[in-house]
């Protein structure tokens, strides 16, 4: 009977179903007719128009030159890994640096590469017009050959016999957007960067959960509001209205995100993988997180209900920007520059435990990371309970 009432209850909350459930479908909504395919891992291109001026020679720029050169014959990107049935890159010859900085701006030329052989440096000049694609293969280009070149000269300190053969394998391994890649998902399907943002947006919602947590609370404890009054007073145990109100949200909160994954499959059609248990396992721990963060809110935060729906609110949003739900890069800028964030940031944590567990062959990150997650779970709902066993009413 009580658990009825509180499924009735949250059911009728308007402001959660619309947060939880409806706004991160039409998120999902807006990058499917953004990407209009990337996030299906079907990235398509025309070769981005490209020049390269060499600052200094050196085995660096002479094996980027050879890089570039291999990206711009359809033939060879055919028969590579890459999966495309067309060349990555334009070269188009420059006199100078000036003249290509003029083309750029006269949008002739999309991509010049300043190559510094002696500083084993390469930076990368576009125009202000340029769009997400052509920064996307620039940046792969300059990043996989730099991670590849690096490899290169340590199997010349380590393997010099060797040397050869890893020289002839790096222009095939430069990771342009690849149709095929290394972390398969359901189906043989390849891990995109476009697909995060889905995933984050999974999340999300589930961080949503927050405000459950928070009226879970309310519901029970006298001092905050009529309803938890007549709770307090109540001949029922209190221990089973807690269970009732708690489960009854908790119950809701998976369901809702279900749906969401459903959707995510089959409307937007972005793979989630085949491995079912454990992605029930993960809906069912990062909703009880969740919810367990709000009850922390609404025990332990000043103001009334709104006020501290609005502070936990505001706080995941936080969260879940810092994963990277709008801009993508975010996570790799702060695991180079401030790492504890994302080990601490409960949002990239669980974005880091769902991508892996669609993407990745291995299952280990993603048991790491919720354990983590879980743990924090056992912590919050832990103080929750002993917090709401030692309250007393003065006036009731």
């Amino acid at each position: 009977m009580m658990f009825s009432y509180y499924l009735r209850k949250a059911l009728r909350d308007r402001a959660y179903i619309f947060w939880a459930l409806a706004f991160p479908l039409l998120l999902m909504t807006c990058f499917s007719v953004t990407f209009m395919g990337p996030s299906k891992g079907e990235v398509d291109f025309e070769p981005v128009k490209s020049s390269v001026i060499y600052v200094s020679e050196s085995a660096f720029s002479e094996e980027f030159g050879n890089v570039l050169q291999n990206l711009s014959d359809p033939e060879i990107v055919k028969n590579s890994n890459m999966g495309y049935n067309h060349a990555i890159v334009e070269m188009i010859e420059v006199s100078s640096q000036e003249n290509a900085e003029k083309m750029i701006l006269d949008y002739d030329l999309e991509v010049l590469f300043l190559v510094d052989g002696e500083a084993e440096k390469i930076d990368v000049k576009v125009g202000d017009s340029v769009n997400t694609t052509t920064l996307m293969v620039a940046r792969s280009v300059v990043e996989s050959y730099r991670r590849n070149y690096q490899i290169m000269k340590d199997a010349a300190m380590t393997a010099p016999d060797k040397i050869q053969l890893v020289m002839d394998s790096i222009s095939d391994q430069i990771s342009v957007m690849k149709a095929k890649s290394s972390f398969l998902g359901e189906d043989g399907t390849s891990a995109n960067v476009y697909a995060w943002y889905f995933y984050s947006t999974i999340v999300m919602g589930m961080f949503f959960n927050v405000t459950p947590g928070v009226h879970t609370v309310f519901d029970i404890q006298g001092d905050l509001s009529g309803y938890g009054m007549r709770t307090s007073v109540s001949p029922k145990k209190k221990s089973a209205i807690l269970l009732s109100s708690f489960m009854a949200r908790y119950v809701v909160a998976c369901s809702v995100t279900f749906f969401d994954l459903l959707a995510l499959k089959y409307i937007f059609k972005v793979p989630v993988g085949n491995r079912i248990l454990e992605i029930i396992l993960f809906v069912l721990i990062g909703n009880l997180f969740s919810m367990s963060l709000g009850a922390l809110f609404g025990l332990f935060t000043k103001g009334d209900e709104n006020q501290r729906d609005g502070k936990a609110t505001g706080l995941i949003m936080l969260s879940v920007f810092l994963s990277g739900e709008m801009i993508v890069v975010l996570p790799g800028f702060l695991e180079k520059y401030c790492p504890i964030v994302n080990r601490l940031n409960p949002a990239t944590i669980m974005n880091f435990a769902f991508f892996r567990l669609v993407n990745y062959s291995s299952l280990e990150g993603f048991w790491m990371n919720l354990i983590k997650i879980a743990g924090a779970t056992v912590v919050f709902l832990t103080i929750a309970i002993l917090k709401l066993r030692r309250e007393k009413y003065a006036a009731l």
